[in-house]
């Protein structure tokens, strides 16, 4: 092959992956977890999905007023040190999701788009600190969309790092039955 070729076959290749990956689309950068000492939580709720969280959250069944107003299939768990996350089903139409936030201003906020089993999920974090401090508290968004249309609304509130990590790692363990 010329040097020409190799030149232009290189400049193909760059091109591809340049309009292959677009900037919303990058991919999460959160730690890894080893999820598996957590416990496998499901909800009669919200029928049909599974996860994984750290064995320290609770199903809570106490809802906030904003949740129940949407009248949704919700489920809550949540932890001593005031960790969250909840899973609200969305009916997949566009009347019905919930913005996910925008950057804004927010300090460490981050949206990236990654694989999460066989649906793809949107991610959002942020610190919620008006100062932009490093410890919290966080807030995490995740909207999950599978092939067929279905979607499931994931919030999270964390009031450190270390529960950050567990949420986001959460939420990548999350799955449909028979998807």
């Amino acid at each position: 092959m010329t040097a020409r070729r190799q030149s232009f076959v290189a400049f193909l290749g760059a091109l591809l992956v340049a309009t292959a990956s677009p900037a919303s689309a990058q991919s999460c950068t959160a730690p890894r977890l080893d999820v598996a000492n957590w416990a496998l939580v499901r909800s009669a709720s919200v029928p049909g999905f599974t996860l994984r969280l750290p064995r320290a959250f609770a199903r809570d069944s106490t809802t906030s007023v904003g949740v129940t107003l949407m009248k949704k299939p919700t489920a809550w768990w949540t932890d001593a040190s005031r960790g969250r996350l909840g899973l609200i089903r969305s009916a997949g139409d566009s009347a019905s999701r919930s913005v996910l936030a925008s950057a804004g201003g927010r300090s460490g906020y981050l949206r990236c788009e990654e694989r999460v089993g066989s649906a793809v999920a949107v991610i959002v974090h942020y610190d919620t600190a008006a100062t932009g401090g490093a410890d919290g508290p966080f807030v995490v968004h995740a909207r999950i969309r599978w092939p067929d249309g279905e979607e499931l609304d994931v919030r999270g509130d964390a009031p450190d790092r270390e529960r950050l990590a567990q949420l986001l790692t959460a939420v990548r363990t999350i799955r449909r039955a028979g998807a």
